[in-house]
């Protein structure tokens, strides 16, 4: 009875996370192409420099320029090369597309992004997946492990307890790696002058 509960279970949560695919994707992104393209590099800058939340450098990285030339497009003291327009359209796109999540942005392209960060990130990239794991790890738990004259509450702390132990120790390790692996601060070369590869005077 025990193996039909966790079958039933592993095949209810498999059909959610298919059920859950968007069948409407691709209109999807020519929506937020349509109204990027009604926007100017300036207000499309300050999207992504507000989703940042200040990991300026970051952004930089993904667009390919330094934080000096974001800011200074942001602030309208030069505009965007045609071709940089571009670029930050496609990144917005993406941004928009993908619930305005930063973090999910990065993963795709920042070429700094380490495997620690995909497990330090993964409740904020696998929502779904985080929780239902969760959810599906307590009711196994209480399928097979508790006995009908044992304390439920007490063994759903402890087990708790024994889960989060668990995790804490797992994520110590990428917490470690990402505090001595993390990307070296960006020289910034064009805080005095302009990048004429990205940007032009007004």
């Amino acid at each position: 009875m025990k193996l039909i509960v966790y079958f039933i279970l592993l095949t209810g949560l498999s059909l959610i996370s298919c059920s859950s695919t968007d069948n409407n994707e691709y209109e999807k992104r020519e929506e937020y192409a349509q109204i990027a393209e009604n926007r100017t590099a300036q207000d499309l800058l300050d999207d992504l420099f507000i989703g940042c939340d200040g990991d300026v450098e970051s952004l930089a990285r993904m667009l390919g320029v330094t934080p000096s030339t974001i800011n200074r497009i942001r602030k309208g003291k030069s505009d965007a090369t045609p071709k940089f327009e571009e670029k930050i359209r496609e990144v917005t796109v993406y941004y928009y597309q993908n619930d305005q999540s930063f973090i999910k942005l990065r993963s795709v392209i920042d070429e700094e992004w380490g495997w620690y960060d995909s497990i330090l990130n993964f409740p904020s990239l696998h929502r779904f997946w985080f929780w239902g794991l969760i959810v599906l790890s307590i009711i196994i738990n209480n399928v097979f492990w508790i006995n009908t004259d044992s304390d439920l509450l007490g063994k759903i702390a402890s087990y708790s307890c024994l889960v989060g132990l668990i995790a804490f120790i797992m994520l110590l390790i990428p917490w470690s790696c990402s505090y001595f692996f993390s990307p070296s601060p960006m020289e910034d070369k064009y805080q005095e002058i302009i990048n004429p590869v990205v940007e032009q005077l007004t």
